[in-house]
């Protein structure tokens, strides 16, 4: 399946063979959209760092270089499916957003008067763990095939 020399060149698939595992993915433009989802905060309603995605990938059993953060999540994504981990890297994401949304709670019951600014934050993030859960269910669907 993988050129054995390529691989130990690039430990990371690309994103023409990752693409291929998965339909939802084949166009560029659609893992590209998942990316930005999730590394921009005015769309996921949390800001990932660059410790947290590491975090994340550590919890795998994946070592990512820190870089560009929406690299780094790249990464993750193909060693999830390079390892069968998808599912288990989809639930930190969302174990995470979780966390981010209990924070904000607290803080809008520490900060009475930000309410309502900090729930737009809780609701993109409520969304983001919709979105998630949906890939989720699009990977379940892929494995079957």
């Amino acid at each position: 399946m993988f050129n054995e020399k390529d691989l130990m060149r690039n430990p990371f698939m690309t994103n023409e063979k990752f693409a291929q595992q998965y339909d939802f993915l084949k166009e560029e433009g659609e893992f590209d959209r998942i990316l930005k989802i999730l590394t921009v905060p005015s769309k996921s309603g949390i800001y990932l760092s660059r410790f947290d995605i590491r975090k994340i990938g550590l919890t795998l059993g994946v070592q990512v270089i820190s870089r560009e953060r929406k690299e780094m999540l790249k990464d993750i994504f193909f060693y999830a499916k390079q390892l069968n981990k998808m599912k288990e890297f989809l639930d930190l994401l969302i174990e995470y957003t979780n966390m981010k949304i209990a924070q904000y709670r607290e803080l809008q019951e520490t900060f009475p008067k930000t309410k309502d600014i900090i729930q737009g934050w809780i609701d993109k993030a409520e969304r983001l763990i919709k979105f998630i859960e949906n890939l989720k269910k699009e990977v379940d669907i892929y494995k079957v095939v």
